[in-house]
Order: C-alpha cells, then structure tokens, then sequence
C-alpha cells in the first residue's frame, strides 16, 4: 500500500507492506478481501477525525 498524505501544503506518500502474502485462488475472493480492508481502514480514519480525499485498494496478478 502507498499511503499519501497532505503535510503543510505538500503531498508525502509512503510505501507499507501491511500484506498477509495471501494468494487467492480467484480474482473475486481477492477482491473481497480488499472491499473489507477498504472499509476497516476508512472506518480507522473516521474513529480519529482523520479526513481523507481517496483512497484504492485492489488486487494484482502475483506474476506481476
């Protein structure tokens, strides 16, 4: 995940690896995963009063 934030007027991103290396078996299984992490993060910021303009989670080809 890059995660990207606004600081004193300048966009500073940084890269975390907060993956369980998880394969799925299907694209779909996967996509569901990301839906719950989704809503699990937007939740997180919500509970802190932290605003946010985007944010994208989805799933890659492990051949990539």
């Amino acid at each position: 995940m890059v995660m990207c934030v606004l600081v004193n007027g300048e966009i500073q991103c940084t890269d975390y690896d907060d993956s369980e290396a998880n394969i799925y078996k299907n694209l779909n299984d996967c996509e569901q995963d990301a839906h719950y992490r989704f809503y699990g993060l937007t939740d997180i910021f919500e509970n802190y009063g932290q605003p946010y303009e985007s944010i994208v989670m989805g799933c890659k080809d492990a051949e990539d």
